[in-house]
């Protein structure tokens, strides 16, 4: 996929992770929206699970995952790993694992999912890759948790949100043929 530089955005925005609102996406999990980028099926977003949150519901990567934990630390239930605060981590689309920490003051992270659909991740009901889907998470659903403040690049490209601070450079770089 080339850049087509003729039909680069316009719009660079800086949004202020601390000002948006968690939203409980599974008991003791919560996630924000970032920024969404509906054209390439990329969400930006934080996540966060409460001390003594039960394990984030098993999942089936249909995306690509990238995060930076910001506090505590995460495991898999399905491995011996311990991803720690200031650690970054790769999740392959095609991974299967259950999430979880047992942290005394929980666990953050940062965050990029990157899909080549609108499915990022399918849960399960088991830790158990054969065990029956009981949802999907899609761009869609970061859409409709998004704050006032996300930018959202959508599928025609216009451009929704309030974020803390946006430039349009449109009358910025000359792109040479």
């Amino acid at each position: 996929m080339g850049l087509n530089l003729q039909q680069l955005e316009r719009i660079t925005a800086d949004v202020q992770a601390n000002d948006l609102d968690w939203v409980e996406v599974a008991p003791g999990s919560y996630f924000k929206a970032l920024t969404i980028h509906v054209p390439t099926q990329t969400v930006a977003y934080a996540f966060r699970m409460d001390p003594g949150a039960p394990d984030f519901p098993s999942h089936f990567h249909i995306c690509r995952a990238m995060s930076f934990t910001t506090k505590g630390w995460f495991g898999y239930r399905e491995g011996t790993n311990q991803v720690d605060n200031g650690m970054f981590s790769y999740e392959a689309a095609g991974s299967f694992h259950t999430p979880y920490s047992d942290c005394p003051e929980g666990f953050e992270a940062r965050g990029i999912f990157e899909s080549d659909t609108d499915i990022l991740l399918q849960n399960h009901v088991s830790a158990d890759p054969n065990s029956e889907i009981m949802g999907y998470l899609r761009v869609q659903d970061f859409i409709d948790i998004a704050s006032k403040e996300t930018h959202i690049v959508h599928a025609d490209g216009t451009i929704s949100g309030d974020p803390h601070f946006s430039y349009d450079f449109s009358q910025g770089a000359v792109i040479a043929p």
